[in-house]
């Protein structure tokens, strides 16, 4: 995840947005600029990009999942299970998957 330059957007007017939309959305979109939109002076919106959104949507989903303490536990429970040994290999699957075929075959 990108670490911002300028966490503060910057102040745009509702009209001065209007105006300059293309320009605005070039800033945002290439350079990842923030912009606080102001109506009548108080803030209505913030634009940012779209990546810069997805990371902020990313960073709440791991907020919440460290607020689970059932998802908490089995993240525990995971890392003991990998320390201990009892992970499953791919081929281990497989061979799963071609004993399971196998016996398809014969019931067929």
């Amino acid at each position: 995840m990108r670490k911002p330059k300028d966490i503060m957007p910057e102040e745009i007017t509702a009209i001065k947005l209007r105006h300059n939309l293309g320009e605005v959305l070039d800033q945002v979109a290439n350079k990842h600029a923030r912009f606080l939109v102001k109506r009548s002076g108080i803030p209505a919106a913030v634009l940012m990009s779209l990546r810069d959104y997805e990371d902020l949507q990313d960073l709440l989903d791991t907020w919440h999942e460290q607020q689970d303490k059932a998802f908490q536990t089995s993240l525990v429970q995971a890392r003991r299970e990998i320390e201990e040994g009892e992970v499953t290999t791919i081929d281990d699957l497989r061979k799963d998957l071609e004993g399971k075929e196998g016996k398809r075959k014969k019931n067929r």
